[in-house]
């Protein structure tokens, strides 16, 4: 599962840095960082405190076309999580959404030129995805600070 999350997160952060200056390379390798910072016992904590409070009553709509580590959401159900993940202070590094089970297109923090935690970029990306199109499935790779996995 730890392979698998690093293996979204910088290949989300890799489309993002496509013919991007070597600023916001930095970025990408102090994210990139951080995430080593984490252990494989703070992955599980993490997945697992994401199911409990971010992800609880919240229909996943992963029937096995995806990792079953891997949450998706209605329109509706992700809004709920934005509210959550910023009301608890979590990163999103990257939102994805799909359309009809595909890949549709992918939207990160360093678009917007921000932090990870910062919500106004998740806010305007998920924004931008349901003006452009209808029956969106959300996914997004988060980061949960430690000192919430210590509660």
């Amino acid at each position: 599962m730890k392979k698998l999350l690093q293996l979204i997160f910088i290949g989300l952060l890799i489309l993002s840095c496509n013919n991007k200056n070597k600023a916001e390379t930095k970025t990408f390798e102090k994210a990139e960082m951080e995430l080593k910072n984490y252990t494989e016992e703070e992955r599980t904590k993490e997945f697992q405190y994401l199911k409990s409070n971010i992800f609880n009553g919240l229909e996943n709509l992963n029937d096995g076309f995806d990792s079953e580590s891997i949450y998706y959401f209605s329109e509706s159900d992700f809004e709920i999580v934005l509210d959550r993940i910023e009301k608890n202070g979590i990163a999103i590094f990257g939102i994805e959404p799909w359309l009809n089970k595909y890949f549709y297109d992918v939207l990160s923090f360093e678009d917007y030129k921000t932090v990870a935690n910062d919500p106004k970029w998740y806010r305007k990306a998920f924004t931008e995805f349901k003006n452009r199109e209808k029956n969106l499935m959300y996914s997004a790779s988060y980061q949960v600070p430690k000192k919430l996995l210590a509660e």
